[in-house]
């Protein structure tokens, strides 16, 4: 079942994902790249130097997938960048379910001012590496070059990837692909329906909320029901399944690994959830 998610990653302390333009900008691009493969959408994002946020619309598998890609693509740039061998290695990804409409306006005014709450001195439109300059802009069109056009040589060094983009990925001049090509701005603008109401939250201090909403959501577990109805999608896309009876006992340790993770299920619930005696889980988690 689709969801809103917020995903964010805890910041790096010692390093930095994105050091200079040139790492924002391929920042930037591997999110293009990532949401081609996956049933997602997004809905706003930024980037800061150590940490990123996505408000994201899919099911939880599916936003996972993502997450795990894109962190996974800012490593191998870290790597091949500054021969970081550690890279994202120890860097946690939250992913929290968006429950109400009062927690995704919230959320997403949270994740568009970012760049205030760490004293960049920006309205978060002027923001370049985030997606805040998108909403309620009068349908202004930015320009560019349209990717699929390029030779195969120039389109390779701006995406690092061979993969087969739509044509409406437009590139600028600085060899960004446009976030209006990846972005779903009408989905914002819809929560909020009216450009004075997001200037409202942008303009309130949202994070002391925010924040208690994620603190509260790591301590809180989902009962047996709630992880029930989303089972089905988890074993469907990560095991190409259609029941838990179909699972191998291989497959089945597999899922508890994953019921830990994603609902932070406890030992007894997962023995339960999975039908294994709950020393073999214990085992596992």
């Amino acid at each position: 079942m689709k969801s809103y998610y917020h995903i964010s990653s805890h910041g790096l302390e010692r390093n930095d994902i994105f050091k200079k333009r040139e790492d924002f900008i391929a920042g930037m691009n591997d999110i293009a790249i990532c949401v081609l493969g996956f049933d997602v959408s997004i809905l706003c994002f930024c980037l800061m130097s150590n940490h990123f946020h996505f408000v994201l619309y899919g099911t939880l598998a599916e936003c996972r997938k993502f997450s795990e890609e894109y962190k996974r693509r800012c490593a191998m740039r870290m790597r091949l960048a500054g021969g970081e061998v550690r890279g994202m290695r120890d860097v946690e990804v939250q992913i929290s379910l968006v429950d109400s409409q009062e927690y995704l306006e919230n959320v997403i005014a949270y994740v568009l001012r970012n760049p205030l709450s760490a004293g960049i001195l920006l309205m978060p439109h002027h923001y370049p590496w985030s997606s805040a300059a998108l909403y309620f802009n009068g349908g202004i069109q930015q320009t560019g070059e349209r990717l699929n056009e390029m030779s195969e040589r120039k389109r390779f060094r701006i995406l690092k990837s061979r993969v087969v983009v739509p044509d409406r990925y437009l590139v600028d001049g600085r060899g960004m692909i446009l976030p209006s090509c990846y972005v779903d701005s009408n989905a914002v603008e819809q929560v909020f329906r009216h450009p004075s109401r997001l200037m409202m939250y942008l303009a309130r201090k949202v994070e002391n909320d925010v924040e208690i909403q994620l603190g509260v959501a790591e301590q809180i577990s989902m009962t047996d029901q709630e992880i029930l109805t989303q089972l089905g999608d988890l074993i469907r896309n990560e095991f190409r399944k259609e029941s838990l009876s179909e699972l191998s006992m291989e497959q089945r340790i597999r899922l508890c690994l994953l019921l830990k993770r994603n609902f932070r299920a406890g030992i007894k619930q997962i023995a339960r959830i999975t039908r294994l005696d709950s020393e073999t889980v214990a085992k596992v988690v």
